[in-house]
């Protein structure tokens, strides 16, 4: 999900309102083409038969990063499945994990999940929320029904062959998830926010996007940086996100407070959630004592307010982390792309970062891994950390939480 806080402030009052102003010729990624019936993509009836239309509209409508590699892009932002392991005991599932990306992303940010999800005997759907995978202007013709509707379909699929269902979100999809498990609490066994986007920063600022959006198109217009996300983002994403975070309240209002098992994971660094919101959101509505709070910190950890929440210390000398970051939580350090040795590397960008900060990222051979603000040792290189270096012990703690649901339904 990209910085909401921040950038949204930042870019509604130094941006154009229109991203091609003298520029007769857009770029493809800037004018709408996909998603245009998104409801008739929903996975209704059968997943794989989902899975193949909504490639189907990748093939049609997605501008690749690098053309050369389109049909692997393709393959990699696609929405998927991954069986339960082959060493688990049973052919059939303990469940069905549904998993739910966050804003600007694509099904590849949920792999490592998955694959955890599949060690832990479940099988893992990952979805392509509307708008998402083609182009960044396709999210001017969907919005926060799409993406409930998609998500709704999925567990509602999922229940009918499984009858133990887990809905699993990063940032924007987390909020989906919770808004999706208080709609259908005999539906949903168990929910997992990561890097979850319930409370924001600078929340007042992006509550006007919906009017800005008239005026202002885009709140960033840049080329992607990666494959895997849209580095341009309309306005309309924003005013989206802020429909799916009032569903969501509404919903948990009604019930008065959420029954349904809960597992939050966040680290203190998050520069676009508002952690210490999210903390008090959970505290106030996670009524199931099955749930669960993990926080990792880089500076000093809060006091415990009960035995459900955890600290973790985020550094990991080893793996060069001082710090975890928004995007990080959900990803293990073993990752093609995002992990120690992927193919990707943030490096910020002005005006964020100084020119000679981003060169020396760009150009070392090694970084340390951190937050913005958290500096490097002296002489060494930085960028925005891209993956979890505890991950492992992330996927036990999800393991357990799984277990303790299954156990004591």
């Amino acid at each position: 999900m990209v910085a909401l806080g921040a950038a949204v402030v930042l870019s509604v009052l130094f941006l154009s309102g229109c991203a091609s102003r003298g520029n007769t010729t857009p770029s493809p990624e800037l004018v709408s083409s996909g998603w245009s019936n998104p409801s008739a993509l929903a996975p209704v009836a059968d997943f794989d038969a989902y899975v193949g239309s909504v490639t189907h509209e990748l093939r049609k409508h997605r501008v690749p990063f690098d053309s050369s590699m389109a049909d692997t892009e393709l393959s990699l932002v696609a929405p998927f499945r991954v069986a339960a392991s082959a060493e688990c005991k049973s052919a059939t599932p303990r469940g069905i994990a549904i998993l739910i990306h966050g804003l600007s992303d694509t099904a590849f940010a949920m792999r490592d999940l998955a694959n955890s999800f599949s060690r832990q005997c479940f099988e893992a759907r990952a979805l392509l929320l509307p708008g998402h995978g083609t182009r960044a202007a396709d999210l001017m013709v969907v919005d926060h029904n799409d993406w409930l509707t998609h998500v709704r379909a999925a567990v509602l699929q999922a229940h009918r062959e499984n009858d133990f269902v887990v809905i699993a979100g990063f940032s924007l999809g987390a909020a989906i998830a919770l808004a999706v498990a208080a709609e259908a609490p005999d539906v949903v066994d168990a929910v997992v926010g990561l890097s979850p986007a319930y409370r924001i920063r600078s929340p007042f600022a992006a509550r006007q996007a919906r009017w800005i959006a008239s005026f202002r198109p885009w709140l960033t217009a840049g080329p992607r940086a990666e494959f895997a996300r849209y580095s341009a983002m309309p306005t309309r994403g924003i005013a989206s996100t802020m429909a799916v975070l009032d569903t969501m309240d509404a919903r948990i209002s009604s019930l008065g407070s959420l029954r349904t098992p809960w597992l939050l994971v966040q680290s203190e660094d998050d520069e676009v959630v508002d952690v210490a919101e999210n903390r008090r959101f959970f505290d106030a509505n996670a009524a199931d004592d099955r749930s669960m709070m993990v926080n990792y910190f880089s500076g000093q950890p809060k006091p415990v307010t009960s035995q459900r929440v955890t600290w973790l210390a985020a550094a990991n000398a080893p793996l060069r982390v001082v710090g975890i970051s928004h995007l990080a939580v959900h990803i293990a350090p073993e990752n093609p792309h995002y992990g120690v040795t992927g193919s990707y590397r943030n490096c910020g960008s002005t005006p964020f970062r100084q020119a000679d900060e981003i060169r020396s990222c760009q150009q070392a051979e090694r970084v340390w891994y951190g937050v913005g603000g958290q500096l490097p040792p002296p002489g060494e290189a930085g960028a925005r950390a891209t993956f979890n270096p505890h991950y492992p012990d992330l996927e036990r703690r999800l393991g357990e939480f799984l277990t303790t649901v299954k156990l004591s339904r």
